[in-house]
């Protein structure tokens, strides 16, 4: 079956690596932001989530290492979610990595939807993260042709 592209949304920190500088912590930060407008009750809406992110000061004894936590909330409602430990380089130099995942959800209700990401590091004692880049979400809601 042929689907139409129907609504876009966006966020963006940055499209550039190095583009910004945005320590995480144990703590939930909100990082990206945007509201979409559903106009069909049959639908798809597909979201692709992109961090870039720098590892230091990492704890030099194994098995834990810094991880990344995402969260993407659907109005107020987790409905994607991602964890990516750091791999240990065992070098000085800052560890740099890039997440990228997709969330689908399908049948979103008519109207307007808001849609929020949040970023922590739950083994912050195991090392620092820090975002740089890019860090941005978009989305888009497909219906049937």
């Amino acid at each position: 079956m042929a689907h139409t592209l129907v609504e876009f949304g966006r966020s963006v920190q940055t499209n550039l690596v190095n583009g910004v500088v945005i320590p995480i912590n144990a703590t939930p930060a909100l990082i990206l932001q945007f509201g979409i407008s559903n106009p069909t009750a049959t639908n798809f809406l597909e979201i692709t989530t992109t961090v870039g992110w720098q590892v230091t000061n990492v704890f030099a004894t194994p098995p834990d290492q810094p991880k990344l936590f995402l969260q993407i909330f659907f109005d107020g409602a987790v409905v994607g979610s991602t964890v990516q430990e750091s791999i240990s380089n065992g070098e000085d130099e800052p560890l740099e990595m890039t997440t990228t995942f997709q969330t689908i959800l399908t049948d979103v209700p008519v109207g307007f939807h808001a849609f929020q990401v949040y970023a922590s590091n739950p083994e912050d004692l195991e090392g620092d993260i820090t975002l740089t880049g890019p860090v941005n979400i978009t989305g888009k809601v497909y219906a049937p042709a």
